[in-house]
């Protein structure tokens, strides 16, 4: 065994250990601290929110949320029949407020998100609140075809590059009293992540764990970015991230002990329509107007001094729009 092999072994070792030290901690955390509930949200008739990955778990929640507040939801996914097949199994519910739409987004091809967009368009609707949801966790090593790491392309770079493409439907639907809003889900994994500048997609050395944190704290450092341009010029578009919480989700699927003990998952980790809560605290609170900050538990909360490094967001913001061949954020 080389050198290199075996920095690479005790590499993959450390950020597992990492990992599930946090997630003990945060595990402890969140049963040792009560649960928040979201507050503050005035009527919503009449607004229009998309939601990715809004099929299933909290995308799937936070859906059922907005239709009881009668918004009108599009829900981007994979999957149309598998969206439109939990739409109907919420109304069979007896969720019968708001509208939905469901359009294909495969934030693994960068395609599928421009058609997104035109699709989205084609509705002629107004665009008040966008949630990026969608994501993936500790998948084995894939290469979308467009060149980028799997959990970079659906966690982080597509959903730039949808954020970018649908800016200026939120800024023209937005007012200093009811702003539009951008809320990216990110998690307590951004702690224990870094950007690896010199080899972003991983090709070098590959670690699920290590893929996914990367992937958690360039969404977080994102939504500071834009925030910041928010405010130096002028607009009033709020944008904020969210750790929705340990949440027994289908995300949970290459954990391994959550496949072996599924009944612990189940038993301890938060519930999808918990993991919704601050999802939707952030998107509709009227406690929750400005942007820039990172929520757990419907609480602003510090984040990593990792992705409050200005640098470093100043240097993935162009390595970002570098990737997507944008020369104006926003502008389209």
């Amino acid at each position: 065994m080389t050198m290199d092999s075996v920095g690479k072994y005790l590499w993959i070792v450390w950020s597992y250990l990492k990992l599930y030290a946090l997630g003990l901690w945060y595990l402890v955390k969140e049963l040792c601290t009560p649960h928040k509930k979201p507050s503050g949200i005035e009527s919503q008739n009449g607004r229009v929110a998309i939601v990715t990955g809004g099929g299933r778990g909290i995308g799937l929640e936070t859906v059922r949320r907005f239709l009881e507040l009668n918004m009108t939801v599009v829900i981007a996914g994979r999957n149309v029949a598998a969206l439109e097949e939990a739409v109907s199994e919420l109304r069979a519910e007896g969720i019968q407020g708001g509208t939905t739409k469901c359009l294909e987004l495969d934030l693994m091809r960068l395609s599928s998100v421009r058609k997104f967009v035109e699709e989205f368009f084609a509705l002629n609707f107004p665009l008040h609140l966008l949630v990026n949801n969608a994501g993936i966790m500790f998948w084995p090593k894939e290469i979308t075809e467009d060149g980028h790491e799997s959990h970079w392309s659906v966690n982080y770079l597509g959903h730039f590059l949808l954020t970018h493409l649908l800016f200026p439907s939120l800024v023209a639907n937005s007012t200093p009293e009811r702003p539009a809003r951008v809320v990216n889900l990110s998690s307590s994994a951004h702690y224990i992540g870094s950007i690896n500048f010199d080899d972003i997609n991983s090709k070098k050395h590959y670690c699920a764990r290590a893929a996914y944190s990367q992937s958690k704290l360039a969404q977080l450092m994102f939504t500071m970015t834009l925030a910041d341009h928010q405010r130096s010029s002028g607009g009033n578009v709020v944008v904020n991230a969210v750790h929705p919480g340990v949440v027994a989700t289908q995300l949970f699927q290459h954990v391994a002990w959550a496949r072996i003990f599924p009944l612990l998952a189940t038993t301890f980790l938060k519930t999808p329509h918990q993991g919704s809560d601050t999802v939707v605290h952030v998107a509709l609170s009227s406690q929750a107007m400005e942007g820039g900050y990172y929520y757990e538990n419907c609480t602003i909360t510090k984040p990593a001094t990792a992705a409050m490094n200005s640098d470093d967001r100043a240097c993935l913001w162009v390595l970002s729009c570098k990737q997507l061949e944008i020369e104006h954020f926003g502008q389209i």
